[in-house]
């Protein structure tokens, strides 16, 4: 995933968390705001319960490569993405599976929200 794709500044990530909008499962959560902006901006954190930081950074490099293929269908989103540990024990089948159905379901809550 390119840089542009990135969202990095600390104070973007805590108003993505304090506005609430999220959707989540077992394995991963989504906090996202709908902008104006055309290309879309994506944050990944993996739970700081990942023993070590081999884990935790494959998990992210496995996450970039799954939002990849899935950019054009997100623009117009500031994206944070949480992993929590549970999703270690999916294959990349089933980790795609997982954020193609969340980000299905906030396909289906944007039309019924503000562009700010």
């Amino acid at each position: 995933m390119n840089r542009k794709y990135s969202l990095k500044k600390n104070h973007d990530i805590d108003k993505l968390v304090k506005m609430r909008r999220s959707v989540g499962n077992r394995y991963y959560a989504i906090y996202y705001m709908i902008t104006s902006e055309t290309c879309p901006k994506i944050a990944i954190s993996p739970s700081r319960q990942f023993r070590t930081a081999v884990e935790r950074n494959y998990e992210k490099r496995v996450l970039r490569e799954i939002i990849r293929a899935k950019l054009e269908t997100l623009s117009h989103l500031k994206m944070l993405i949480v992993v929590k540990t549970a999703s270690q024990s999916l294959s990349f089948v089933q980790k795609d599976e997982q954020i193609t159905r969340l980000l299905k379901k906030i396909d289906e809550q944007k039309p019924t929200q503000e562009i700010k």
